[in-house]
């Protein structure tokens, strides 16, 4: 498979939970691969790099200061960012500029549940996240498949269905966007 033959999966499953200063999405998705190898992808930094819109300067299997490099163009280029908690093929909590990844694992039956939570300060984000998030999470099991096309980030996710996404998860999270709407969204968009 080429990047040019990526087509999304059918959405996962997704819900938001807000407080008086924060959003979160909840994005939920089942991987046919074991946690074991689910958390490989999720902290090892050069398999980040292969499916993910940064890479960051070191593996994020232990917390501490770990500096995330954008690979889509936006700026800044660079977040200094912490990992903040860190158990092993079960759960991993970062920060990403002032927005915070909190990845779950859970062992299923088809291999594992993956709960990311993606807090951030601006709701507006949460939409056109699912969406990146959704494609993101598509290139990784791919990855975790044996199937390298690389990330699919920034404006050239737009040909590759991210507006359909962020339609349908509009509908599902209660933010519908007009596809002029999410593109600038997109565009001004800051983890």
């Amino acid at each position: 498979m080429r990047s040019e033959d990526y087509q999304p999966t059918p959405p996962a499953q997704a819900h938001t939970e807000h407080t008086e200063n924060t959003s979160t999405l909840v994005f939920i998705r089942e991987l046919q691969h074991p946690p074991e190898r689910v958390w490989a992808a999720l902290t090892d930094a050069d398999q980040i790099a292969k499916w993910a819109p940064y890479r960051p300067d070191r593996n994020l299997t232990e917390a501490g200061v770990v500096a995330i490099r954008m690979l889509d163009g936006s700026t800044p280029e660079v977040y200094q960012s912490v990992v903040q908690e860190v158990v092993a093929n079960e759960k991993l909590q970062y920060s990403w500029g002032d927005s915070v990844l909190c990845w779950e694992l859970a062992a299923s039956a088809s291999g594992t549940t993956l709960t990311l939570r993606h807090t951030v300060e601006n709701p507006d984000w949460i939409t056109p996240s699912a969406a990146g998030w959704h494609m993101c999470l598509d290139i990784a099991e791919l990855m975790m498949d044996g199937i390298e096309i690389g990330p699919i980030i920034g404006e050239a996710a737009m040909a590759y269905g991210w507006t359909k996404l962020v339609e349908h998860y509009g509908s599902v999270l209660g933010k519908r966007l007009e596809p002029a709407e999410a593109e600038r969204i997109f565009e001004e968009r800051k983890p």
